[in-house]
């Protein structure tokens, strides 16, 4: 069935806020990502109050909640059509986002549906919730989320995720299955929901933003790794373009102290480029060892995120950088051979703005998905700012950070 209203803003001159829907939004100092539930209410019960716990203190939330007495389906305006203004801002400025909606689905069946256009969170999310016991399948055609303009996709990075879950699903949340407002709003939830919400956030552990407020000053996270052989994967940019000095984020391996590691760095420069090298600090000297020959498809612009892969085995370092999005090149950027630094160290990275740098401070650092691409388990202890974190189990491991690092 065609929605009532074309867009929000026809259906705010039709409908009244406070008396027939709700605007809820809940900003996150730092969270460069947003759950969001844009039918909620009574119009796909369960989906705003899956979004608000899920966002809670960790990204922006954004709900449109439907609160007429009934027929709510009327306040139903589609995901790519969807164009409230305070919505589309917090969207518009993340990284990432997942929205939350339901179906209908098969009677009885408690099932995720999962699309959009940004298929490596996808990935993860239906990793930690098939991991918890949910059931999850590609979404169907006409929910899958892979429109440019559905409100999901519409984040700096152009990809979002779009999460159905099936009534049976969301009733399961509820006790009783009671989807009424009464009970929704009670705040009662069940065992089914606690776990349900704490798997989608799982997916989120690999993130962390390193505000630096001063140049030339390395800021390092690590967790130490029993392995000498290294293959690491994450996402990295930051929110300014370079002035007066670059940029540099690091991937590191072999990590002893802050003066012994192999890195694979990646340079922001002023002029928009985007450079990686390999490199050794050894006794606290730094030391070039390779430069990737060519990456010059590949522009700076604030917010946008870069994949870069770290591969260290036996005495071959190598790496490649790819925009985050696109598919991973199949042949290596920069290879380089060095003996010095053969034992097992941390694993992690490394933050540090040119000695002329000029940007106005600070500029933050993002680091998303970070992980080692092996079957052996890591347990992150610490940083060497003394951060404290979190324990992550499990094949595909991430670095858990607190959502902003501020040296």
């Amino acid at each position: 069935m065609a929605d009532l209203y074309p867009s929000y803003s026809a259906l705010a001159a039709a409908q009244v806020e406070g008396i027939d829907y709700l605007r809820r939004s809940v900003p996150v100092t730092g969270s460069t990502w947003a759950a969001i539930a844009i039918h909620g209410g009574g119009i796909e019960a369960g989906s705003g109050e899956a979004a608000r716990a899920v966002a809670a203190g960790l990204m922006a939330h954004y709900e449109f909640t439907g609160i007429k007495a009934a027929s709510n389906v009327d306040l139903h305006v589609t995901s790519t059509n969807f164009d409230e203004p305070t919505c589309q801002a917090i969207v518009t400025s993340s990284l990432r986002c997942v929205s939350f909606h339901g179906y209908t689905g098969t009677s009885g069946l408690a099932q995720t549906s999962l699309g959009g256009l940004d298929t490596a969170t996808a990935t993860r999310i239906r990793n930690a919730l098939i991991g918890a016991g949910f059931s999850v399948i590609d979404a169907a055609q006409e929910i899958n989320g892979n429109s440019p303009t559905n409100i999901c996709n519409r984040t700096t990075l152009g990809a979002g995720v779009q999460l159905e879950m099936s009534r049976a699903l969301r009733a399961s949340f509820f006790p009783n299955g009671d989807l009424s407002r009464t009970m929704r709003d009670s705040g009662r939830r069940t065992a089914a929901f606690a776990a349900y919400v704490a798997a989608v956030r799982s997916a989120f552990e690999g993130r962390a933003t390193v505000s630096q407020g001063s140049i030339n000053v390395s800021r390092w996270t690590t967790a130490p790794y029993s392995a000498a052989d290294v293959d690491l994967v994450a996402s990295m940019g930051t929110d300014k373009l370079a002035a007066g000095g670059s940029h540099f984020l690091n991937l590191a391996a072999r990590y002893t102290d802050a003066s012994n590691s192999y890195l694979a760095r990646v340079a922001f420069n002023t002029d928009a480029t985007v450079a990686l090298t390999l490199r050794k600090r050894v006794a606290g000297t730094e030391t070039l060892l390779a430069t990737a020959a060519d990456t010059s498809g590949l522009t700076h612009a604030a917010g946008r995120m870069f994949t870069v892969r770290f591969q260290v085995t036996g005495s071959t370092l190598r790496a490649k950088i790819w925009r985050t999005g696109d598919e991973e090149p199949q042949n290596w950027a920069v290879t380089a051979t060095d003996t010095s630094l053969a034992a097992a160290g941390a694993v992690g990275t490394r933050s540090i703005l040119s000695t002329t740098n000029t940007n106005a401070l600070p500029v933050v650092a993002t680091y998303d998905g970070f992980r080692q691409q092996t079957s052996q388990k890591m347990r992150v202890i610490r940083s060497v700012n003394q951060v404290t974190k979190a324990q992550k189990a499990g094949a595909d491991v991430r670095l858990a950070y607190p959502a902003i690092v501020a040296l």
